[in-house]
Protein backbone atom coordinates (compact mmCIF):
# COMPACT_ATOMS: atom_id res chain seq x y z
CA UNK A 1 0.00 0.00 0.00
CA UNK A 2 1.30 3.36 -1.15
CA UNK A 3 2.59 5.82 1.46
CA UNK A 4 0.40 8.85 2.60
CA UNK A 5 1.24 11.86 3.24
CA UNK A 6 0.48 13.34 6.53
CA UNK A 7 -2.17 16.17 6.61
CA UNK A 8 -1.40 19.47 6.32
CA UNK A 9 -1.82 21.25 9.39
CA UNK A 10 -4.34 24.62 9.03
CA UNK A 11 -2.50 27.89 9.02
CA UNK A 12 -2.60 29.08 12.48
CA UNK A 13 -1.00 32.42 13.30
CA UNK A 14 3.06 32.06 13.73
CA UNK A 15 5.34 34.06 16.31
CA UNK A 16 7.70 36.14 14.71
CA UNK A 17 10.72 34.13 14.74
CA UNK A 18 14.52 34.56 13.61
CA UNK A 19 16.95 32.36 12.80
CA UNK A 20 16.29 28.49 13.89
CA UNK A 21 13.05 27.48 16.24
CA UNK A 22 10.75 25.56 16.74
CA UNK A 23 7.04 25.41 17.74
CA UNK A 24 5.18 23.32 20.28
CA UNK A 25 3.16 21.62 17.25
CA UNK A 26 3.55 17.59 16.29
CA UNK A 27 5.10 19.24 13.32
CA UNK A 28 8.42 20.51 13.52
CA UNK A 29 9.51 24.07 11.76
CA UNK A 30 12.45 26.04 10.73
CA UNK A 31 12.55 29.54 9.89
CA UNK A 32 15.19 30.64 7.66
CA UNK A 33 15.60 34.56 6.65
CA UNK A 34 16.75 35.53 2.82
CA UNK A 35 16.86 38.33 1.10
CA UNK A 36 13.74 38.48 0.06
CA UNK A 37 11.46 36.68 2.57
CA UNK A 38 11.44 34.63 5.39
CA UNK A 39 10.59 31.16 4.84
CA UNK A 40 8.63 28.16 7.02
CA UNK A 41 9.32 24.61 6.33
CA UNK A 42 7.13 22.31 8.30
CA UNK A 43 7.68 18.34 8.84
CA UNK A 44 6.36 15.66 10.53
CA UNK A 45 8.05 15.25 14.46
CA UNK A 46 10.91 12.63 14.18
CA UNK A 47 10.65 11.92 10.41
CA UNK A 48 13.47 13.49 8.69
CA UNK A 49 13.66 12.41 5.72
CA UNK A 50 10.03 12.55 5.23
CA UNK A 51 7.68 15.07 2.77
CA UNK A 52 7.79 18.84 3.95
CA UNK A 53 6.40 21.62 2.65
CA UNK A 54 8.00 25.18 2.69
CA UNK A 55 5.74 28.10 3.29
CA UNK A 56 7.20 32.15 1.99
CA UNK A 57 5.89 34.62 4.29
CA UNK A 58 7.30 38.07 2.24
CA UNK A 59 7.17 39.37 -0.97
CA UNK A 60 9.48 38.83 -3.95
CA UNK A 61 10.53 36.07 -6.52
CA UNK A 62 10.90 33.31 -3.73
CA UNK A 63 6.98 33.71 -2.79
CA UNK A 64 6.05 34.11 -7.05
CA UNK A 65 7.89 30.68 -7.59
CA UNK A 66 6.71 28.78 -4.40
CA UNK A 67 3.71 29.57 -5.11
CA UNK A 68 4.03 29.15 -8.58
CA UNK A 69 4.74 24.90 -8.06
CA UNK A 70 2.52 24.25 -5.08
CA UNK A 71 0.51 20.83 -5.58
CA UNK A 72 -2.97 21.29 -6.06
CA UNK A 73 -5.32 20.49 -2.92
CA UNK A 74 -2.02 22.41 -0.84
CA UNK A 75 -2.63 25.25 1.42
CA UNK A 76 0.10 27.19 -0.87
CA UNK A 77 -2.11 26.00 -4.43
CA UNK A 78 -5.26 27.44 -2.59
CA UNK A 79 -3.78 30.80 -1.17
CA UNK A 80 -2.55 31.35 -4.85
CA UNK A 81 -5.59 30.37 -6.67
CA UNK A 82 -7.51 32.51 -4.16
CA UNK A 83 -5.12 35.49 -5.10
CA UNK A 84 -5.98 34.97 -9.27
CA UNK A 85 -9.43 34.89 -8.42
CA UNK A 86 -9.27 38.24 -6.13
CA UNK A 87 -7.02 39.68 -8.96
CA UNK A 88 -9.26 38.91 -11.49
CA UNK A 89 -11.98 40.54 -10.29
CA UNK A 90 -10.25 43.39 -8.97
CA UNK A 91 -8.92 43.95 -12.83
CA UNK A 92 -12.64 43.61 -14.05
CA UNK A 93 -13.68 45.87 -11.84
CA UNK A 94 -11.08 48.55 -12.68
CA UNK A 95 -12.21 47.44 -16.28
CA UNK A 96 -16.02 48.83 -15.37
CA UNK A 97 -15.03 51.65 -14.10
CA UNK A 98 -12.81 53.06 -16.61
CA UNK A 99 -15.40 51.91 -19.17
CA UNK A 100 -17.57 53.57 -17.47
CA UNK A 101 -15.73 57.02 -17.73
CA UNK A 102 -14.64 56.11 -20.75
CA UNK A 103 -18.42 56.35 -22.00
CA UNK A 104 -19.39 59.57 -19.88
CA UNK A 105 -15.88 60.94 -21.56
CA UNK A 106 -17.04 60.21 -25.19
CA UNK A 107 -20.80 61.05 -24.44
CA UNK A 108 -19.65 64.52 -22.72
CA UNK A 109 -17.62 65.19 -26.53
CA UNK A 110 -20.40 64.19 -28.33
CA UNK A 111 -22.90 66.59 -26.51
CA UNK A 112 -20.23 69.32 -27.54
CA UNK A 113 -19.94 71.08 -24.70
CA UNK A 114 -16.02 70.61 -24.67
CA UNK A 115 -15.77 72.45 -27.61
CA UNK A 116 -18.73 75.07 -26.31
CA UNK A 117 -16.15 75.70 -23.29
CA UNK A 118 -12.92 75.99 -25.52
CA UNK A 119 -14.14 78.05 -28.04
CA UNK A 120 -15.66 80.57 -25.27
CA UNK A 121 -12.95 80.62 -23.65
CA UNK A 122 -10.47 81.37 -26.71
CA UNK A 123 -13.14 84.23 -27.46
CA UNK A 124 -12.60 85.78 -24.19
CA UNK A 125 -16.30 85.46 -22.81
CA UNK A 126 -16.51 87.15 -19.47
CA UNK A 127 -16.49 85.40 -16.03
CA UNK A 128 -20.04 85.61 -16.20
CA UNK A 129 -20.80 84.64 -19.88
CA UNK A 130 -18.98 81.12 -18.74
CA UNK A 131 -20.25 80.88 -15.70
CA UNK A 132 -23.68 80.88 -17.33
CA UNK A 133 -22.63 78.27 -20.34
CA UNK A 134 -21.37 75.77 -17.90
CA UNK A 135 -24.59 76.07 -15.99
CA UNK A 136 -26.65 75.18 -19.09
CA UNK A 137 -23.98 72.51 -20.12
CA UNK A 138 -24.57 71.12 -16.60
CA UNK A 139 -28.32 71.20 -17.18
CA UNK A 140 -28.27 69.29 -20.00
CA UNK A 141 -26.03 66.68 -18.52
CA UNK A 142 -28.01 65.90 -15.19
CA UNK A 143 -31.27 66.08 -16.32
CA UNK A 144 -31.75 68.80 -13.30
CA UNK A 145 -34.57 71.32 -13.27
CA UNK A 146 -31.71 74.23 -12.61
CA UNK A 147 -28.06 74.80 -12.30
CA UNK A 148 -26.02 77.47 -11.31
CA UNK A 149 -22.05 78.40 -11.04
CA UNK A 150 -20.92 80.22 -7.64
CA UNK A 151 -17.70 82.24 -6.97
CA UNK A 152 -16.47 83.27 -3.48
CA UNK A 153 -15.82 87.30 -3.56
CA UNK A 154 -15.04 89.92 -0.98
CA UNK A 155 -18.71 89.80 -0.20
CA UNK A 156 -18.99 86.44 0.21
CA UNK A 157 -20.49 83.44 -2.31
CA UNK A 158 -21.70 84.99 -5.46
CA UNK A 159 -23.60 83.63 -8.09
CA UNK A 160 -22.21 84.36 -11.61
CA UNK A 161 -24.32 82.22 -13.75
CA UNK A 162 -27.27 80.52 -14.16
CA UNK A 163 -29.62 78.06 -16.42
CA UNK A 164 -33.28 77.00 -15.42
CA UNK A 165 -35.07 76.94 -12.17
CA UNK A 166 -33.30 79.15 -9.43
CA UNK A 167 -30.88 77.33 -7.26
CA UNK A 168 -30.70 78.51 -3.54
CA UNK A 169 -26.73 79.73 -2.25
CA UNK A 170 -26.48 78.31 0.77
CA UNK A 171 -25.69 74.66 -0.31
CA UNK A 172 -22.68 76.08 -2.79
CA UNK A 173 -21.25 78.17 0.18
CA UNK A 174 -21.41 75.07 1.93
CA UNK A 175 -19.47 73.73 -0.94
CA UNK A 176 -16.87 75.80 -0.62
CA UNK A 177 -16.38 75.76 2.46
CA UNK A 178 -15.68 72.46 2.85
CA UNK A 179 -14.68 71.27 -0.32
CA UNK A 180 -17.13 68.30 -0.53
CA UNK A 181 -20.46 67.76 -2.37
CA UNK A 182 -23.04 69.08 -0.40
CA UNK A 183 -26.77 67.05 -0.84
CA UNK A 184 -30.18 68.94 0.56
CA UNK A 185 -33.38 66.43 -0.29
CA UNK A 186 -33.59 68.11 -4.00
CA UNK A 187 -30.86 69.71 -4.89
CA UNK A 188 -26.78 69.50 -4.46
CA UNK A 189 -23.52 71.55 -4.83
CA UNK A 190 -20.48 70.38 -6.13
CA UNK A 191 -17.39 72.33 -5.52
CA UNK A 192 -14.76 73.12 -9.16
CA UNK A 193 -11.45 72.81 -8.48
CA UNK A 194 -8.02 73.97 -9.99
CA UNK A 195 -5.49 71.03 -9.22
CA UNK A 196 -6.48 70.96 -5.33
CA UNK A 197 -7.87 74.95 -4.72
CA UNK A 198 -11.43 75.42 -4.46
CA UNK A 199 -12.20 78.07 -7.03
CA UNK A 200 -16.47 77.86 -7.12
CA UNK A 201 -19.27 75.63 -6.27
CA UNK A 202 -21.81 74.31 -8.93
CA UNK A 203 -25.68 73.87 -7.60
CA UNK A 204 -27.66 71.71 -8.87
CA UNK A 205 -32.09 71.48 -8.26
CA UNK A 206 -33.60 68.26 -8.94
CA UNK A 207 -37.79 68.06 -9.72
CA UNK A 208 -37.23 64.03 -9.70
CA UNK A 209 -35.74 61.81 -7.57
CA UNK A 210 -33.10 60.79 -10.14
CA UNK A 211 -30.09 62.44 -9.14
CA UNK A 212 -26.51 61.09 -10.60
CA UNK A 213 -23.66 63.73 -10.85
CA UNK A 214 -21.31 60.94 -12.57
CA UNK A 215 -22.00 62.55 -16.05
CA UNK A 216 -20.48 65.97 -15.09
CA UNK A 217 -17.45 64.56 -14.37
CA UNK A 218 -15.67 65.21 -17.24
CA UNK A 219 -17.03 69.06 -17.29
CA UNK A 220 -15.96 69.68 -13.70
CA UNK A 221 -13.01 68.91 -14.66
CA UNK A 222 -13.19 71.94 -17.41
CA UNK A 223 -15.09 74.15 -15.81
CA UNK A 224 -12.80 75.04 -12.84
CA UNK A 225 -9.38 75.78 -14.71
CA UNK A 226 -11.87 77.91 -17.37
CA UNK A 227 -13.57 79.53 -14.60
CA UNK A 228 -10.04 80.28 -12.80
CA UNK A 229 -8.50 81.49 -15.98
CA UNK A 230 -11.07 84.00 -16.49
CA UNK A 231 -11.96 85.35 -13.48
CA UNK A 232 -7.58 85.62 -13.00
CA UNK A 233 -8.26 87.77 -16.39
CA UNK A 234 -11.28 89.73 -15.23
CA UNK A 235 -9.68 90.86 -12.17
CA UNK A 236 -6.43 91.83 -14.08
CA UNK A 237 -8.24 93.98 -16.02
CA UNK A 238 -10.32 95.60 -12.83
CA UNK A 239 -7.04 95.71 -11.21
CA UNK A 240 -5.71 97.59 -14.47
CA UNK A 241 -8.55 100.15 -14.82
CA UNK A 242 -8.57 101.14 -11.38
CA UNK A 243 -4.61 101.82 -11.39
CA UNK A 244 -5.29 103.83 -14.55
CA UNK A 245 -7.78 105.75 -12.88
CA UNK A 246 -5.67 106.23 -9.93
CA UNK A 247 -3.10 107.58 -11.97
CA UNK A 248 -4.85 109.80 -13.81
CA UNK A 249 -5.54 111.95 -10.60
CA UNK A 250 -2.31 113.11 -9.85
CA UNK A 251 -1.37 113.20 -13.20
CA UNK A 252 -4.24 116.09 -13.96
CA UNK A 253 -3.07 118.04 -11.00
CA UNK A 254 0.58 118.30 -12.62
CA UNK A 255 -0.27 119.17 -16.18
CA UNK A 256 -2.85 121.91 -14.88
CA UNK A 257 -0.45 123.48 -12.36
CA UNK A 258 2.76 123.30 -15.08
CA UNK A 259 0.30 124.65 -17.55
CA UNK A 260 -0.59 127.89 -14.91
CA UNK A 261 3.08 128.06 -13.85
CA UNK A 262 4.37 128.25 -17.36
CA UNK A 263 1.69 130.86 -18.06
CA UNK A 264 2.39 132.99 -14.94
CA UNK A 265 6.07 133.21 -16.49
CA UNK A 266 6.01 134.00 -19.87
CA UNK A 267 3.73 136.84 -18.64
CA UNK A 268 6.52 137.65 -16.06
CA UNK A 269 4.09 137.52 -13.41
CA UNK A 270 5.71 135.70 -9.82
CA UNK A 271 4.85 132.21 -9.38
CA UNK A 272 2.64 131.21 -6.47
CA UNK A 273 4.65 128.90 -4.01
CA UNK A 274 1.65 126.75 -2.89
CA UNK A 275 1.57 125.91 -7.04
CA UNK A 276 4.79 124.11 -6.56
CA UNK A 277 3.56 122.12 -3.42
CA UNK A 278 0.57 120.90 -4.95
CA UNK A 279 3.22 120.00 -8.09
CA UNK A 280 5.70 118.30 -5.64
CA UNK A 281 2.74 116.49 -3.29
CA UNK A 282 1.58 115.21 -7.03
CA UNK A 283 4.79 114.09 -8.01
CA UNK A 284 5.21 111.90 -4.81
CA UNK A 285 1.98 110.66 -5.24
CA UNK A 286 2.40 109.33 -8.80
CA UNK A 287 6.15 107.84 -7.96
CA UNK A 288 4.30 106.37 -4.49
CA UNK A 289 1.28 104.58 -7.01
CA UNK A 290 3.86 103.40 -9.79
CA UNK A 291 6.13 101.71 -7.23
CA UNK A 292 3.38 99.91 -5.67
CA UNK A 293 2.82 99.15 -9.23
CA UNK A 294 6.32 97.62 -9.94
CA UNK A 295 6.35 95.83 -6.51
CA UNK A 296 2.73 93.54 -6.82
CA UNK A 297 4.88 92.91 -10.20
CA UNK A 298 7.69 91.65 -8.62
CA UNK A 299 5.87 89.80 -6.02
CA UNK A 300 4.08 88.22 -8.82
CA UNK A 301 6.82 86.88 -10.85
CA UNK A 302 8.87 86.27 -8.04
CA UNK A 303 11.39 88.74 -8.03
CA UNK A 304 10.79 90.68 -4.77
CA UNK A 305 14.08 90.85 -3.64
CA UNK A 306 15.84 92.80 -0.67
CA UNK A 307 18.90 95.15 -0.74
CA UNK A 308 20.36 95.37 3.09
CA UNK A 309 22.77 97.63 4.91
CA UNK A 310 23.07 99.02 8.34
CA UNK A 311 20.94 101.78 9.45
CA UNK A 312 18.68 102.98 12.46
CA UNK A 313 15.42 102.44 13.18
CA UNK A 314 15.17 106.46 14.06
CA UNK A 315 16.89 106.99 10.46
CA UNK A 316 13.92 105.24 8.49
CA UNK A 317 11.11 106.52 10.37
CA UNK A 318 12.79 110.33 9.65
CA UNK A 319 12.67 109.46 6.06
CA UNK A 320 9.37 108.19 6.04
CA UNK A 321 8.10 111.16 7.39
CA UNK A 322 9.64 113.19 5.16
CA UNK A 323 7.43 111.67 2.29
CA UNK A 324 4.66 112.63 4.45
CA UNK A 325 5.12 116.00 4.71
CA UNK A 326 5.49 115.69 0.75
CA UNK A 327 2.25 113.60 0.42
CA UNK A 328 1.00 116.97 2.84
CA UNK A 329 0.10 113.88 5.28
CA UNK A 330 2.07 115.04 8.29
CA UNK A 331 -0.86 116.53 10.50
CA UNK A 332 -2.22 115.36 13.54
CA UNK A 333 1.53 113.09 13.52
CA UNK A 334 3.57 112.64 16.77
CA UNK A 335 6.73 109.96 16.82
CA UNK A 336 8.28 109.07 19.71
CA UNK A 337 11.48 106.75 18.73
CA UNK A 338 14.44 105.12 21.09
CA UNK A 339 18.16 105.92 20.07
CA UNK A 340 19.93 102.95 18.89
CA UNK A 341 17.49 100.85 17.73
CA UNK A 342 20.01 99.14 14.71
CA UNK A 343 19.27 97.01 11.89
CA UNK A 344 20.24 95.86 8.43
CA UNK A 345 17.37 96.30 6.47
CA UNK A 346 15.99 97.66 2.96
CA UNK A 347 15.85 100.84 3.69
CA UNK A 348 12.95 102.32 0.26
CA UNK A 349 11.05 99.28 1.64
CA UNK A 350 10.78 99.47 5.38
CA UNK A 351 10.57 103.39 4.34
CA UNK A 352 7.68 102.90 2.59
CA UNK A 353 6.49 100.05 4.95
CA UNK A 354 6.08 102.64 7.42
CA UNK A 355 4.75 105.18 4.71
CA UNK A 356 1.77 102.81 4.31
CA UNK A 357 1.27 102.40 8.18
CA UNK A 358 0.66 105.87 8.95
CA UNK A 359 -1.62 106.39 5.29
CA UNK A 360 -3.90 103.92 6.73
CA UNK A 361 -3.54 104.78 10.33
CA UNK A 362 -4.56 108.82 9.23
CA UNK A 363 -7.74 107.45 8.14
CA UNK A 364 -8.74 106.38 11.75
CA UNK A 365 -7.31 109.29 13.51
CA UNK A 366 -4.73 111.03 14.58
CA UNK A 367 -1.48 109.28 14.56
CA UNK A 368 1.15 108.44 16.85
CA UNK A 369 4.38 106.23 15.86
CA UNK A 370 6.51 104.75 18.62
CA UNK A 371 9.75 103.40 18.28
CA UNK A 372 11.44 100.96 21.23
CA UNK A 373 13.10 97.66 21.58
CA UNK A 374 11.83 94.29 22.72
CA UNK A 375 13.94 91.68 23.58
CA UNK A 376 16.11 91.14 20.79
CA UNK A 377 13.36 92.75 18.46
CA UNK A 378 12.80 96.31 17.32
CA UNK A 379 9.26 97.04 17.39
CA UNK A 380 7.82 99.87 15.80
CA UNK A 381 3.98 100.65 17.08
CA UNK A 382 1.59 103.33 14.33
CA UNK A 383 -1.46 103.88 17.09
CA UNK A 384 -4.42 105.63 16.02
CA UNK A 385 -7.11 107.62 18.21
CA UNK A 386 -10.12 106.81 16.74
CA UNK A 387 -12.22 103.98 16.54
CA UNK A 388 -10.77 99.95 16.96
CA UNK A 389 -10.72 97.67 13.79
CA UNK A 390 -13.11 94.98 14.02
CA UNK A 391 -11.94 91.37 14.08
CA UNK A 392 -12.88 90.82 10.50
CA UNK A 393 -11.37 94.13 9.47
CA UNK A 394 -7.98 93.39 11.44
CA UNK A 395 -7.96 90.25 8.94
CA UNK A 396 -8.08 92.21 5.48
CA UNK A 397 -5.88 95.14 6.75
CA UNK A 398 -3.21 93.48 5.24
CA UNK A 399 -4.71 91.55 2.11
CA UNK A 400 -4.96 93.39 -1.03
CA UNK A 401 -7.59 95.67 -0.77
CA UNK A 402 -8.11 97.45 -4.52
CA UNK A 403 -11.44 96.30 -4.92
CA UNK A 404 -12.24 98.23 -1.63
CA UNK A 405 -14.34 101.55 -1.72
CA UNK A 406 -11.61 104.64 -2.03
CA UNK A 407 -12.84 105.29 1.48
CA UNK A 408 -11.31 102.15 3.17
CA UNK A 409 -8.16 102.01 1.03
CA UNK A 410 -4.98 104.49 0.37
CA UNK A 411 -3.41 104.62 -2.99
CA UNK A 412 -3.80 100.66 -4.92
CA UNK A 413 -4.49 99.38 -1.77
CA UNK A 414 -1.47 96.62 -2.30
CA UNK A 415 0.59 98.68 0.45
CA UNK A 416 0.15 97.32 3.42
CA UNK A 417 0.44 93.64 1.75
CA UNK A 418 3.39 94.48 0.27
CA UNK A 419 4.62 95.73 3.80
CA UNK A 420 3.60 92.31 5.60
CA UNK A 421 5.61 90.78 2.20
CA UNK A 422 8.66 93.12 3.17
CA UNK A 423 8.36 92.55 6.98
CA UNK A 424 8.74 88.80 6.60
CA UNK A 425 11.66 88.48 4.21
CA UNK A 426 13.74 90.92 6.77
CA UNK A 427 12.36 88.13 9.50
CA UNK A 428 10.27 89.96 11.17
CA UNK A 429 5.84 90.78 10.99
CA UNK A 430 3.40 93.14 10.40
CA UNK A 431 0.42 92.62 12.11
CA UNK A 432 -3.06 94.86 12.80
CA UNK A 433 -4.08 95.52 16.37
CA UNK A 434 -7.34 96.81 17.25
CA UNK A 435 -6.19 100.33 17.97
CA UNK A 436 -2.32 99.98 15.77
CA UNK A 437 -0.33 98.66 12.90
CA UNK A 438 2.63 97.02 14.98
CA UNK A 439 6.10 96.38 12.71
CA UNK A 440 8.63 94.09 14.19
CA UNK A 441 12.01 93.45 12.60
CA UNK A 442 15.28 91.51 13.96
CA UNK A 443 17.68 93.76 15.56
CA UNK A 444 21.08 93.74 13.97
CA UNK A 445 24.22 94.66 15.67
CA UNK A 446 26.92 95.09 12.67
CA UNK A 447 29.98 92.98 13.96
CA UNK A 448 33.66 92.85 12.10
CA UNK A 449 32.82 89.42 11.42
CA UNK A 450 29.61 90.24 9.82
CA UNK A 451 30.95 93.14 7.86
CA UNK A 452 33.50 90.76 6.81
CA UNK A 453 30.96 87.77 5.94
CA UNK A 454 27.65 89.67 5.01
CA UNK A 455 24.87 88.04 7.23
CA UNK A 456 26.73 84.91 8.56
CA UNK A 457 27.61 81.22 7.26
CA UNK A 458 25.55 79.11 5.87
CA UNK A 459 25.41 75.28 5.04
CA UNK A 460 22.27 74.14 2.76
CA UNK A 461 21.98 69.83 3.06
CA UNK A 462 20.24 68.19 0.43
CA UNK A 463 20.55 64.84 -1.19
CA UNK A 464 19.78 66.31 -4.19
CA UNK A 465 22.93 67.95 -5.15
CA UNK A 466 21.46 70.81 -7.82
CA UNK A 467 18.97 72.25 -5.41
CA UNK A 468 21.66 72.10 -2.47
CA UNK A 469 23.87 74.42 -5.59
CA UNK A 470 20.64 76.27 -5.89
CA UNK A 471 19.83 77.57 -2.41
CA UNK A 472 23.40 77.84 -1.52
CA UNK A 473 23.86 80.13 -4.69
CA UNK A 474 20.69 82.19 -3.88
CA UNK A 475 21.61 82.96 -0.04
CA UNK A 476 24.96 83.96 -1.53
CA UNK A 477 23.22 86.73 -3.51
CA UNK A 478 21.51 87.90 -0.40
CA UNK A 479 24.82 88.44 1.79
CA UNK A 480 25.49 85.14 2.65
CA UNK A 481 28.69 82.91 2.54
CA UNK A 482 27.20 80.01 1.78
CA UNK A 483 28.32 76.35 0.89
CA UNK A 484 26.31 73.12 0.59
CA UNK A 485 26.54 69.57 0.92
CA UNK A 486 25.04 66.54 -0.93
CA UNK A 487 24.67 64.46 1.86
CA UNK A 488 24.58 63.79 5.64
CA UNK A 489 28.30 62.91 6.22
CA UNK A 490 29.50 65.20 3.68
CA UNK A 491 27.78 67.96 5.68
CA UNK A 492 29.25 66.73 9.08
CA UNK A 493 32.80 67.13 7.47
CA UNK A 494 32.38 70.51 6.54
CA UNK A 495 31.06 71.21 10.07
CA UNK A 496 33.78 69.81 11.60
CA UNK A 497 36.19 71.99 9.58
CA UNK A 498 34.44 75.34 9.81
CA UNK A 499 31.42 75.59 11.80
CA UNK A 500 28.21 77.37 10.18
CA UNK A 501 26.12 80.17 11.82
CA UNK A 502 23.03 78.49 10.07
CA UNK A 503 22.34 75.33 8.73
CA UNK A 504 19.45 74.01 6.05
CA UNK A 505 18.87 71.11 6.40
CA UNK A 506 17.04 68.23 4.02
CA UNK A 507 15.14 66.08 6.79
CA UNK A 508 14.77 63.19 4.78
CA UNK A 509 17.79 61.93 3.18
CA UNK A 510 19.49 57.99 2.82
CA UNK A 511 22.69 56.89 5.03
CA UNK A 512 22.46 59.75 7.05
CA UNK A 513 19.01 61.87 7.29
CA UNK A 514 18.44 65.14 8.76
CA UNK A 515 17.47 63.91 12.39
CA UNK A 516 20.70 61.66 12.91
CA UNK A 517 22.98 64.75 11.18
CA UNK A 518 22.02 67.19 13.60
CA UNK A 519 22.24 64.73 16.77
CA UNK A 520 25.87 64.10 15.62
CA UNK A 521 26.45 68.19 14.97
CA UNK A 522 25.15 68.79 18.52
CA UNK A 523 27.30 66.14 20.25
CA UNK A 524 30.37 67.80 18.94
CA UNK A 525 29.20 70.63 21.40
CA UNK A 526 28.12 72.98 18.61
CA UNK A 527 24.51 74.30 18.64
CA UNK A 528 24.05 76.04 14.84
CA UNK A 529 20.85 77.93 14.02
CA UNK A 530 19.00 74.86 11.91
CA UNK A 531 16.53 75.63 8.84
CA UNK A 532 14.28 72.46 8.64
CA UNK A 533 12.88 71.77 5.16
CA UNK A 534 11.13 68.87 3.46
CA UNK A 535 8.73 67.72 1.57
CA UNK A 536 7.01 65.77 4.38
CA UNK A 537 3.47 67.34 5.67
CA UNK A 538 5.20 66.87 9.27
CA UNK A 539 8.30 69.14 9.08
CA UNK A 540 6.25 71.54 11.12
CA UNK A 541 5.95 69.03 14.03
CA UNK A 542 9.40 67.94 13.06
CA UNK A 543 10.54 71.14 13.62
CA UNK A 544 9.60 71.44 17.27
CA UNK A 545 10.72 67.68 17.89
CA UNK A 546 14.03 68.46 17.05
CA UNK A 547 14.12 72.16 18.19
CA UNK A 548 14.96 73.90 15.27
CA UNK A 549 14.57 77.84 14.81
CA UNK A 550 12.17 77.99 11.29
CA UNK A 551 10.98 75.65 8.50
CA UNK A 552 9.78 75.76 5.47
CA UNK A 553 7.72 73.11 3.57
CA UNK A 554 8.73 72.12 -0.34
CA UNK A 555 7.92 73.37 -2.51
CA UNK A 556 8.89 76.66 -1.44
CA UNK A 557 9.94 80.31 -3.34
CA UNK A 558 13.12 80.93 -2.42
CA UNK A 559 11.83 84.23 -0.89
CA UNK A 560 10.27 81.87 1.73
CA UNK A 561 13.87 80.19 2.58
CA UNK A 562 15.52 83.76 2.71
CA UNK A 563 12.95 84.58 5.25
CA UNK A 564 13.27 81.36 7.33
CA UNK A 565 17.46 82.05 7.21
CA UNK A 566 16.63 85.54 8.50
CA UNK A 567 14.33 84.15 11.03
CA UNK A 568 16.58 81.23 12.66
CA UNK A 569 19.56 83.79 12.54
CA UNK A 570 17.80 86.70 14.35
CA UNK A 571 16.18 83.72 16.93
CA UNK A 572 17.53 83.99 20.81
CA UNK A 573 18.97 81.00 21.92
Amino acid sequence: MPRQNPPIPKLFPVPRLSGHAQIETPWVSKWTPTRSCRLLELRPVGREHFWSRTLAFAGGPTVHARLFEARAGSPLAFVRDAARIAAASVRRAFARIYSLQRRIETAFLASGGAAQLADAALEGETTRELAARISKIARMLSGSAGAAVHLRCANGVQQLGADGAPCASELATRALNSGHVEWSKDAAAVPLRVHHEVVGALSLCFESGLRDLRPLQPLLTRAGAVLAAAERESRKDRFLSMAAHELKTPLTSIKGFSYSLARRLEKGEPSDPRHVQVLERQAERLHSLLEEMLEVSRIETGRFLLHQEPCEMAELVEASLRSLRRLGADEDLESEVEPALPLVADRERIERALTAMVLRARMLGAVHIDGHRRDSRAVLQVSWSGAPLTAPERAQALEPLWEAPPSQRQGLGMALMIARRAAELHGGSLRAEPYAFVLELPLRTPSVENAANGEGRVLVVDDDEPIARMMAEFLAEHGFVADWAGGGRTALARVKSAPPDVIVLDLRMPEMDGRQLLGAIRALGLSPRVVLFSADREVAHAARELACDAFVEKPFAPESLLAAVRRARSATK
